[in-house]
């Protein structure tokens, strides 16, 4: 196994940071590696707001959760779908900018794509992170608060720090549960590939001492219910489109 998979694999999420403050060569470097990502024909349709205002940084902190790491970590981005560009490009060569589904899905796919390469290099100093996908609890409080422009939609947050915290490695489903070669799987066959994982996912957390539950019981859940409505309006409020 090389470094580069040993850091891949070693990845958990932090959610306590030491205050020791990131150098910017290193936000720098990461951003570099991140830009070096796959982008879609090169439109490179993302970009990152660091978010440095203690009071931007609480009230974001407090509309996802709260979540306090969001104002204590040395570094917070917010990862952006960024259609603005291609809209200004497309506009000053006199043309009419024609939204679509595929540009929002191409921003946000490429955003994340970015995102995973500058996280790793953040990991690769040394340094621990954690996503923040509770923005979208209220995204135009976070719109407002940040003054983002027409077709720049916020996706999701990142915290970077050094870890004050060596948590446990969460268990994933198994490779054979996840890659299939040419067909997608009966159901019985996922079904038992997720009862397998269960069995671990409880061994997790009676290791940590954590209320016995399985992962499908918490994915019944999660999925039995619309999570943050409203999302598709406020995308659509920034320019993007959902046809």
């Amino acid at each position: 196994m090389n470094e580069t998979i040993k850091t891949m694999r070693a990845h958990r999420s932090i959610r306590a940071f030491k205050d020791t403050p990131i150098p910017q060569e290193h936000i720098d470097e990461a951003m570099l590696a991140g830009q070096a990502a796959s982008t879609s024909s090169a439109v490179q349709p993302y970009c990152v707001i660091r978010v440095t205002d203690d009071d931007t940084r609480q009230q974001i902190a407090d509309l996802a959760g709260p979540q306090q790491k969001i104002r204590d970590c040395p570094a917070f981005f917010i990862i952006c779908a960024d259609l603005r560009k291609h809209m200004l490009i497309t506009r000053r060569a006199g043309n009419e900018y024609t939204n679509s589904l595929e540009a929002l899905l191409v921003g946000s796919i490429d955003a994340s794509l970015f995102a995973q390469n500058f996280a790793l290099a953040f990991e690769s100093m040394g340094y621990g992170i954690c996503y923040i996908g509770a923005i979208r609890n209220d995204l135009p409080k976070v719109n407002d608060l940040l003054e983002l422009p027409e077709g720049v939609c916020p996706l999701f947050g990142l915290c970077v720090g050094l870890p004050d915290q060596d948590p446990a490695h969460r268990p994933r489903l198994a490779p054979d549960a996840m890659l299939y070669n040419d067909r997608y799987p009966d159901d019985e066959t996922t079904l038992a590939q997720i009862d397998q994982y269960d069995e671990l996912y409880k061994q997790y957390l009676a290791e940590r001492g954590a209320p016995p539950a399985t992962w499908s019981e918490s994915i019944a859940k999660k999925y039995s219910y619309v999570n943050r409505p409203g999302l598709g309006a406020f995308y659509e409020s920034k320019g993007a489109s959902l046809d």
